[in-house]
């Protein structure tokens, strides 16, 4: 049967708020740091949905090492479990994002905003669950880290240099990347 493991919960509750926030924020920071590329490759660098992903990849992966610290002796797999939910959600945001948008027919930005949100929202529900029913260590653990990393390595190589598809281009300036 499913037991509730309190310290978890109320590390995934913070999370989530810290997600919220940090993302929240960091859709300005590159702007309000007058594009500075150091902010760029942690912060979208123009208004694709590809770079909107950073809002929830970037704070959450920096939750995620602070999560390991705090759980490495009572949880096994952190690492493991945050790839899955970040990528799920990751998809799920751009599902929802391309979903509503598509049915209201054009870019409307309470379906921009709460996509972020309800992102997040899957990520640390989906985390729980899966930190929470995780057993062993190790392997799947190092696989998940190294993931996590492989991902924000795509991050910076596509803001520089974005395939030139829908996904990665800025719907208010046709452009890619971080190159205008």
């Amino acid at each position: 049967l499913y037991s509730m493991n309190k310290k978890l919960f109320k590390l995934e509750i913070i999370g989530f708020i810290f997600v919220s926030i940090v993302g929240t924020l960091s859709h300005f920071l590159y702007d309000w740091l007058g594009k500075n590329v150091v902010a760029g490759v942690f912060c979208p660098v123009n208004e694709s949905p590809w770079e909107h992903l950073k809002l929830l990849f970037f704070p959450f992966a920096i939750y995620t090492v602070y999560m390991y610290i705090k759980l490495k002796n009572i949880k096994f797999n952190v690492f493991f479990a945050s790839y899955i939910s970040i990528v799920c959600s990751m998809t799920a945001t751009l599902c929802y994002f391309y979903m509503l948008n598509g049915m209201i027919g054009g870019n409307n930005e309470w379906v921009n905003i709460s996509s972020f949100f309800v992102g997040v929202l899957i990520t640390f529900i989906l985390n729980y669950f899966l930190i929470n029913n995780s057993i062993g260590n190790g392997l799947p653990n190092g696989i998940g880290a190294a993931m996590m990393i492989v991902t924000m390595i795509a991050f910076w190589l596509f803001t520089f240099e974005p395939p030139i598809i829908e996904l990665f281009k800025d719907p208010t300036d046709l452009t890619y990347g971080i190159k205008k």
